[in-house]
Parts: C-alpha cells; structure tokens; sequence
C-alpha cells in the first residue's frame, strides 16, 4: 500500500504529514503506521505522524502520534507545520485548527508562523524529582520545567528518561532544562515523552516561558534557543496566552509503502 505523505520540520522538530482534508480519513491502524513511518532507520524518520482531516469546526482536525505509536494531546511544532500547509493550500494568511486541546489560531508574518497556544496551567510549582526541583505546567500536555544555571553539559541526555517516567509525576511527561540568559532570552535542552531528545518542542518552549514569567526570571517576549534553532514566545497578559513564533520548513512529499 503507497501512501502520500509531506515531511515537514520546525526548528528541526520533525513530522511526517498525512493529508486528508479532501477525502475521507482512511481506516489504517494509525498507532502502527506512526511507529512504522517514524523509523529513522526503516521508515520515512520524524518525531511524530499528523493526520489532517476536514472539519465543520475549523480549516482542519489535526490528530498527532508519537513516533512510538502513542498519542499526543498537543504540539506547537506540529500546529505550525500544519498551519503553513493550510495557508499555502488556501492562499490565505491565517487557519484555524481543531486539535485534541480544543481550537487553535495561527497565521502567517513574513517567514514567521504564530500560533495561539492558549493558557498554560502551573500544575505544581516547585516539584522535587530525581534530585531536581521544577513546576508541571499543562499547555494541552504536561511539561516538567528545570531551570539551572548552565545547560552546555546536556542533562536531558543524562537525566531525561529517568525524570520522563519519575514517580513524582502522574502520568509520564516532557522533560526541559532552562538555562536563563536575560530576561528576554533563555536557552533550553529538550526530552519529548516517546520520543526522547529532540531539536525544539514549540509546547515546551511555551511551558518554559510561561514558568519563567511565573518565577520573575523572563519578561513577556522571550527568545528561545532550541538545538535547533529560534523560537520566540510572547506572553499576553490579558488574555493569559502565549503565542508561539518561528518559521516551518518543508522537506519533501512521497508515498511511503507500508505492508500491513
């Protein structure tokens, strides 16, 4: 079976994109086919699979699987690669996408795509966990927050899986160490729940920022060093939102064949 797919990546976090806003959704075993198609090694390689399909409600419905089958309530990364292809297929500046976390905003500024990523949530503040103290904030999924004073040495290589699954948590989470430079500037190391290390996670960047506002270390528009590259986050404090800022780029289209 030949299936058409988009490989797309913000800042480097990475997914591969099924497109059925024009048709119906096919039947597949969607966990199977995310762990398959993910493979970097046997498969098309990316940190999750996204389905699009239309929607009364929105532009599309955006469904995203982790590269080990699992799903995921949210991801910023994916929500910009998603919101780039509807608004080149439109030929608008603006799109309006249904995810697991209710409705999502998103338009397009020069080479810039912003999202609204809502409110985020402090869960817990100040949580103890495998030596570390960090706030569980909630922006559509759970994030682990530490900040420290220097993140060259990689912790979330060292300590990632460990602090992924710890017992202090409720269900497994992401992992972000946070290295502040000024108040409008941090730089962050990323672990992703079933996916590892990665190069950016836009609902991490947004969850860091958020707790560093929080905390008085950040101020309301904070640049954000991933390994792979820039993202911009601004905080609303109006509407007690964040708006999640970085461009998105294509990489290829094929058709993947998958035996089922």
């Amino acid at each position: 079976m030949l299936i058409a797919f988009q490989k797309m990546h913000a800042q480097g976090n990475d997914f591969v994109i099924l497109d059925y806003t024009d048709q119906d959704l096919p039947v597949y075993d969607y966990p199977a086919l995310a762990s398959s198609i993910c493979d970097r090694h046997f498969g098309v390689g990316a940190d999750g699979l996204v389905t699009l399909q239309a929607s009364d409600a929105a532009d599309a419905r955006m469904i995203i699987y982790n590269s080990d089958g699992s799903r995921a309530g949210m991801c910023g990364s994916a929500l910009r690669c998603v919101a780039s292809l509807l608004m080149d297929k439109s030929a608008r500046n603006e799109a309006l996408i249904l995810t697991d976390s209710g409705l999502k905003q998103a338009r397009r500024e020069g080479e810039d795509i912003i999202v609204n990523m809502g409110t985020a949530r402090i869960l817990e503040a100040d949580v103890p966990a495998g030596g570390f103290v960090g706030d569980l904030v909630n922006i559509g999924n759970p994030h682990y927050v530490v900040f420290c004073d220097d993140v060259s040495g990689n912790p979330h290589l060292k300590h990632g899986a460990m602090l992924e699954h710890h017992p202090a948590f409720p269900s497994a989470v992401n992992v972000h160490f946070v290295q502040v430079l000024s108040k409008d500037r941090v730089r962050m190391k990323i672990w992703e729940q079933a996916c590892g290390p990665t190069l950016a996670c836009g609902t991490g960047a947004s969850s860091a920022v958020y707790s560093g506002i929080r905390k008085a270390l950040l101020g309301p528009e904070v640049t954000v060093e991933v390994p792979g590259g820039i993202l911009k986050i601004i905080y609303q404090e109006e509407t007690d939102s964040l708006q999640l800022c970085g461009p998105v780029s294509q990489v290829f289209s094929g058709n993947y064949t998958w035996k089922i």
